[in-house]
């Protein structure tokens, strides 16, 4: 399976560039702009703060779920007919959403927007790799990553304001003309693509499978702290989830053995190539992008905390602490995806994981005491080294892709990732609910070193994540 890519006279690689990076801005914009409006979206619809994160858990759970089919029917079809209409569901979707007559209304919607979101998610690194000349891709990596960051600080700054002038739709509404620009832009740029292929039937079964498979996992990972993990939903969702996962790999496996024997018979294009993954320069860079995302999505959700209960920073200043990490993501995921045009990933990649080991061990000495200007640099340094590592190693993955696999493998890599954010939060708030199980030890007066106990558990949680993320880096090949 092959595929000829035929760029449009208008196209250039320039204007390709500025389409894929508008359209992670909206990606970033949207989910940080929703996730900080939450307390508005609960007023206006009259619901409680539990039920009311449903708009932000359910669209991501749909979100992953979809990836890895979208990643295999961009191969099958091409990139850009997909591409588009990934935009124009999340354009439209984004309309209805602003429209919404009750909760429920907004939540069907927000699960039709995660649709367009995968579209857009899976097939973007995939068409980076496929089009951008190799001596700049990495380069082009790293800004389409400062990009999201970029959607991700404005969203948070931007939310309060658009929501106090012009009403909650507006958080919705903002994605149409951006939407409109994009869907534009990407007839314009974004290269033909025609599939020579002997079979171009899109796995149904095989997408099925492991939507069911991952829906359950996903299920698992965000209630197994609040049902208990011994629970009988917990119970049964993981063994659903097993079943599936193993249902995938045989269903795959034989499509795969099928395609290879009989090519006069038309067979289904699996959903993912499992003899690539046994190449030890693929599944080991996959790897350390779940370890490395547990680590930033694990950070995430307990560095507010660390300065709220043990800092007593208010909400507006710990906001504004937390933007400081994604403000040197920009600059470093930048620096990091061009170094890796022109140096060793293998090096770059350690660097960046060495320094998260640094700053974890800041984090550690922090305590009630600890001067501001500390932990600022703490933030700075944790910025920087989680900026090295994500577009260098993502270059690195895609450049070992295949050219008729990029899809199926830009999406793996990605639903990779956004499980590995899952189990961040779900190992961090285990680890230290394990310590302090209260809901509120401030309001049930656990002592501040308590409570310094429990976050300094998580902290070497992290560093035992890092060290495995340098040793299985340490294991790749010095590619440049």
């Amino acid at each position: 399976m092959t595929e000829i890519y035929i760029p449009e006279k208008k196209s250039t690689p320039y204007g390709l560039i500025f389409i894929l990076c508008f359209v992670h801005l909206l990606l970033g914009l949207d989910i940080n702009i929703v996730s900080v409006s939450l307390p508005s979206l609960a007023e206006h619809f009259n619901v409680n703060a539990g039920i009311v994160t449903r708009i932000v858990w359910i669209y991501f759970l749909i979100l992953t779920c979809f990836l890895m089919g979208f990643g295999r029917l961009g191969d099958i079809k091409g990139f850009k007919k997909i591409y588009l209409t990934g935009i124009s569901i999340f354009t439209i979707s984004s309309f209805l959403c602003g429209l919404s007559f009750n909760f429920n209304a907004l939540i069907g919607f927000r699960i039709l927007q995660s649709v367009g979101g995968a579209i857009l998610f899976a097939l973007t690194p995939a068409i980076i790799s496929a089009n951008i000349p190799a001596n700049i891709r990495g380069k082009v990596f790293g800004i389409n990553y400062s990009f999201v960051a970029l959607g991700g600080i404005i969203g948070r700054g931007l939310s309060g304001y658009l929501i106090g002038y012009f009403g909650w739709n507006s958080i919705f509404f903002i994605n149409i003309p951006i939407g409109i620009i994009a869907f534009i832009m990407g007839i314009i740029y974004i290269p033909k693509t025609i599939s020579i292929i002997n079979n171009n039937k899109f796995d149904v079964t095989g997408s099925i499978l492991i939507f069911i498979a991952l829906l359950n996992l996903l299920f698992v990972i965000n209630t197994g702290n609040d049902n208990g993990w011994l629970s009988l939903p917990i119970i049964v969702s993981s063994i659903i989830s097993i079943l599936f996962f193993i249902l995938f790999y045989l269903k795959e496996k034989k499509l795969n053995k099928l395609n290879i024997t009989n090519k006069q018979h038309a067979y289904p294009v699996p959903i993912l190539n499992f003899r690539i993954l046994r190449n030890r320069e693929l599944s080991l860079p996959l790897i350390t992008f779940m370890l490395i995302y547990i680590i930033t999505n694990g950070m995430i959700y307990i560095t507010p905390f660390f300065l709220m209960w043990i800092k007593n920073f208010p909400k507006e200043k710990t906001g504004l602490f937390m933007a400081i990490p994604s403000v040197l993501q920009m600059f470093s995921g930048y620096i990091s995806g061009t170094l890796s045009d022109k140096r060793s990933i293998k090096v770059i990649s350690m660097s960046g994981i060495l320094l998260t080991i640094l700053t974890y061990f800041f984090y550690l000495s922090l305590n009630q005491n600890t001067d501001v200007l500390i932990i600022i640099i703490t933030l700075i340094l944790y910025g920087i080294a989680i900026g090295l590592f994500i577009p260098a190693n993502t270059n690195y993955i895609m450049s070992i892709a295949p050219l008729e696999e990029k899809g199926s493998i830009s999406s793996f890599m990605t639903t990779v990732i956004r499980l590995g954010s899952a189990f961040g939060i779900t190992f961090f708030a285990a680890i230290f609910s394990g310590i302090i199980p209260q809901k509120n030890p401030i309001q049930d007066g656990i002592p501040v070193d308590v409570l310094l106990t429990g976050f300094k558990y998580t902290f070497w949680f992290g560093i035992i994540i890092s060290l495995i993320t340098l040793f299985l880096t340490s294991l790749r090949k010095n590619k440049q």
